[in-house]
């Protein structure tokens, strides 16, 4: 069970990337590490992740792999999508179809799908579109379109989407006659392929490089498209990844983005990315490289 302090953290409608309340003075001590307690566990990794301290990273695939529990899950993965190092998430890449074991469920699929969209590596595209391709669920395919918009789409178009759907009918006369959905899969693969190459050619993207939004990360671009849309209260799915990606890169706090019910708060949340923006703390920040907390994550 979650600790009042860390109730609300790791979810983007609430706490986001910080302690819902102050945690106890020694929550980054290492030995914590070593407990049988997640919620132990992933506390002490958040501290130790604001400070730069990104060798502890590795213990969250551990983690994944000791218990399957979906709240740990979500918690690792939010983790693991914006505070840890590429090597870490390729070592997870790496041990995705044991961790998929034994019923290989899309529902657990779809927690590298959501890793890979959010940490956003330019080399992790083609693995994201992979899993996409075996997830076999119409519903877990609709919310993995999303995630690969996210990359790949400045503003959610065909690929949010989805596949095109084509009505192929029985044949019988009324009212006997029924018609089934055909999706039109290896046509929206090869859309999502060409968009990909597209942009890695167009923008000259390197393996190492992150992507967002259809371009390789510039958080003055995030800060001001996240302006744009908390200003107009739109594509709040998108207002929570921007929040999400600016906090996690500055350590800002963005808590007061929304309020308890997870209702977002227009005014509070405009004038929070307003002040990030006339600071100039943007310029801090080199295109297509992560941070978190303001430290530059290693590659």
């Amino acid at each position: 069970m979650r600790p009042a302090y860390f109730d609300n953290s790791l979810i983007e409608l609430g706490a986001g990337m910080h302690f819902t309340a102050p945690p106890p003075p020694d929550v980054a001590d290492l030995r914590h590490l070593a407990s049988h307690n997640p919620w132990q566990v992933i506390p002490c990794i958040l501290a130790n992740l604001q400070q730069g301290r990104f060798d502890v990273s590795r213990r969250l695939v551990r983690l994944m792999h000791e218990t399957r529990d979906a709240d740990v899950w979500n918690a690792c993965a939010t983790l693991l999508s914006y505070a840890t190092p590429y090597s870490v998430i390729r070592e997870l890449e790496a041990a995705s179809e044991t961790l998929l074991e034994p019923k290989r469920s899309p529902y657990t699929r779809r927690y590298f799908c959501e890793i890979l969209s959010c940490s956003a590596g330019v080399w992790g595209v083609p693995h994201l579109i992979r899993h996409y391709q075996e997830l076999k669920d119409r519903k877990v395919e609709a919310e993995v379109e999303y995630y690969i918009s996210q990359v790949l789409e400045a503003e959610p178009g065909p690929i949010a989407n989805g596949p095109r759907v084509l009505w192929e009918s029985n044949g019988l006369p009324p009212p006997f006659e029924e018609s089934t959905p055909v999706y039109l899969n290896e046509e929206y693969l090869a859309l999502l392929e060409s968009t990909f190459q597209r942009l890695v050619s167009s923008q000259r993207l390197r393996e190492g490089e992150t992507i967002i939004e259809g371009g390789r990360l510039n958080i003055r671009d995030v800060a001001q498209r996240l302006l744009t849309r908390v200003q107009t209260g739109e594509r709040l799915d998108r207002i929570a990844m921007g929040r999400m990606l600016l906090e996690s890169t500055t350590g800002l706090n963005c808590r007061a983005f929304f309020d308890d019910s997870g209702r977002l708060k227009n005014l509070t949340a405009a004038a929070i990315v307003e002040e990030f923006l006339e600071r100039g703390d943007a310029d801090r920040y080199q295109p297509g490289v992560r941070y978190f907390f303001g430290h530059r994550i290693p590659d």
